[in-house]
């Protein structure tokens, strides 16, 4: 049997607070029944909010005008549970279109059938775009739910793994009489993640990443387990983490976090604990073997809360990165963001006019990230704003952008309507604009001599930002001065660009380079960077930068001779072409014997092995011609140069 290894991912750090910023929640859309849920297609341009009625339709309001279509997008009256209060929690509750929606008009909802069962179904659009084909169900799923309860309901396509995540409560009553939350052989209490593309029955194929998948015991189904009534789950659209709003029992009301960096299941301990504190520990491990939430409030500021999204859109600037989350009972809106410390700041927002008990069953999301909230008594769809004016100014690059070659190079920032884009492109080289000033999306043709700077300024009219600011890198440099160095001078400290690569050739220790140890002749540097330092937000290039220089070690003419080494003297010289080499060894060693011209061309080499005490080492140059030549002598205790002339 495989052992599940439980992990606290995240310390339970936060703090509350009211801040001083103020943000609107404006009327876009009246008249609807029973609002739980908006979403979008995920078409880029579609202007249409897509509202489910938890008393089985799905309406389409126009997010622009809050017009609302007179015939629904879709009805399955008949099938849902026959809701009669606003406080029943069956009904038609979670809706996700198809990632491929724009060419297969696939979509998926979540129901509490007319038995009471949870059904997870595909349907497909019709040849009009506003209306759906009624009985095109196929159903993939269907699960018993012991009480009318805790049904979950929220579906959603993962932005990277293109799976459909399923939201379940732990089906209900009151503290989990039957502990499904922690049963891996049951689906509620649970997020499940499923593979939809399967044209067979059961219509769907289990995720491999999921941790009960294939000999462990467990569903393979199961993705993340211990909730209690996971209501209104989302993933951010720029870094892909997961965010859940837990519905508590008796005290407290708790927001969960899934980095997208992790690949273990969660368990997030219901009924063990409640927010972060025991509710029925029997059987249970530590609380730090559960995963914490990232942040919990008591019953005395609401009493439900409802998850929310980050705000990635571009008309409320200082709303952007936030994670916004609200609660059923009292209407607080909240703002989540890390504290830089590995745990999390949490602010109540100030709104502009009270919306105390609206009861917001859900937020949503529009195409371009803009965000909503729905009134499930009132019938009433918000527009989420901010009162500040700045809109969103930000480029998802990493500071530093290393470039592999001079392939045109396209930098993106948020996109919204009504917005002008203005870019800066600055480089003392020759970098180009090819096209796009003026949009969201800048085209660049890159120098490979060269670095460059990119950044945008974003204008609704009204006030403008400016982005961070984008360091392009296309190539590696090093310094290295003088190219031409004289043997027996001193080493070189070597200076790379980017910083953090790495030296090779000869005479290279680390980042110096030592002409005695390279020896006469001329020599290829070379200088590697490589973009490998990753992280799953922002993975590495992988660019290798390399630059290469020729550096030349000579005898230099007139050098000063240079000796080391005691009694070191060459007799007779002047001579004519034998020549005795003398000196006082300290121990037995061996050394290198070269003998150059004047223009560092080797005449004479070889390696002798030598004894401690007096040396004389014969030296012969018959095929030498006259001129001045010079000797060079390097062991572990010689460094040695004399000048020699020989005559004919």
């Amino acid at each position: 049997m495989k052992k599940i290894i439980y992990f606290l991912l995240f310390t339970t750090v936060f703090s509350l607070s009211s801040i001083s910023q103020v943000v609107k929640v404006e009327t876009l859309s009246t008249g609807l029944l029973y609002p739980v849920c908006i979403q979008n297609s995920g078409m880029t341009g579609d202007n249409r909010l897509f509202v489910v009625e938890k008393r089985g339709r799905i309406k389409i309001v126009n997010r622009l005008t809050g017009v609302v279509n007179p015939v629904p997008f879709l009805d399955i009256y008949s099938r849902v549970f026959p809701i009669t209060s606003v406080n029943d929690e069956r009904g038609l509750l979670g809706l996700a279109f198809h990632p491929d929606y724009a060419s297969n008009g696939y979509f998926y909802v979540n129901y509490i059938n007319t038995i009471g069962k949870t059904v997870i179904a595909r349907y497909q659009v019709s040849p009009f775009a506003d209306t759906a084909i009624k009985y095109s169900e196929q159903i993939i799923m269907s699960i018993h739910q012991p009480y009318s309860n805790h049904n979950g309901g929220n579906l959603m396509f993962g932005p990277e793994d293109g799976y459909l995540y399923i939201s379940m409560g732990d089906g209900g009553s009151s503290g989990d009489p039957g502990n499904r939350a922690q049963n891996k052989d049951s689906l509620l209490g649970k997020t499940l993640r499923i593979n939809v593309n399967n044209p067979s029955p059961p219509y769907y194929f289990s995720a491999p990443g999921n941790p009960f998948y294939g000999a462990t015991p467990g569903r393979d189904e199961i993705f993340d387990w211990g909730l209690r009534n996971p209501w209104r789950c989302s993933f951010d659209r720029l870094t892909h983490d997961l965010w859940m709003g837990d519905v508590g029992q008796n005290i407290y009301e708790e927001i969960n976090f899934r980095s997208k960096c992790d690949t273990i299941g969660h368990n997030y301990g219901w009924r063990c604990y409640e927010g972060n504190s025991a509710y029925n520990a029997t059987g249970c491990q530590p609380q730090s073997n559960y995963t914490a939430p990232v942040f919990v409030y008591t019953h005395s500021l609401g009493c439900s809360v409802t998850g929310g999204y980050v705000y990635r859109g571009a008309q409320e600037g200082s709303l952007f990165g936030k994670y916004l989350f609200t609660d059923y009972c009292q209407g607080r809106i909240w703002a989540t963001v890390p504290n830089g410390s590995g745990g999390w700041n949490t602010n109540q927002l100030t709104q502009q006019t009270a919306q105390i008990n609206n009861n917001f069953s859900a937020f949503g999301e529009d195409v371009e990230g803009e965000l909503y909230l729905a009134g499930v008594s009132s019938g009433l769809i918000y527009r989420l704003r901010d009162t500040a004016c700045a809109p969103t100014a930000y480029i998802h690059l990493p500071d530093t952008l290393y470039l592999c070659n001079s392939n045109p190079l396209s930098i993106k920032t948020i996109q919204g309507s009504g917005l002008t884009y203005t870019w800066s492109l600055t480089s003392p080289g020759s970098w180009s604009i090819a096209s796009g000033q003026g949009t969201a999306t800048l085209n660049t043709v890159p120098d490979l001599n060269s670095t460059a700077q990119i950044k945008v300024t974003v204008s609704n009219g009204t006030c403008s930002a400016i982005s961070n600011s984008i360091v392009l890198i296309p190539y590696a440099n090093f310094s290295l001065n003088p190219i031409s160095v004289c043997y027996g001078g001193p080493s070189s400290t070597l200076t790379g660009f980017p910083a953090g690569g790495t030296f090779s050739g000869a005479g290279i220790s680390g980042n110096v380079f030592d002409p005695n140890t390279a020896g006469i002749g001329t020599h290829t540097l070379s200088y590697s960077f490589a973009d490998t330092t990753t992280n799953c937000y922002l993975p590495s290039s992988g660019c290798i930068l390399s630059h290469t220089k020729s550096v030349s070690v000579y005898l230099c003419v007139g050098l000063e001779e240079l000796e080391v080494y005691s009694n070191f003297k060459i007799f007779p010289n002047p001579g004519h072409s034998e020549f005795n080499i003398e000196f006082d060894s300290p121990k037995t060693a061996s050394i290198d014997l070269k003998v150059c011209d004047a223009l560092g061309r080797i005449l004479f080499e070889e390696s002798v092995s030598m004894q401690a005490g007096h040396q004389t080492i014969p030296l012969k140059l018959n095929n030498a011609e006259q001129g001045i030549y010079f000797v060079y002598l390097k062991g572990e205790h010689l460094n040695a140069v004399k000048k020699i002339m020989i005559l004919k």
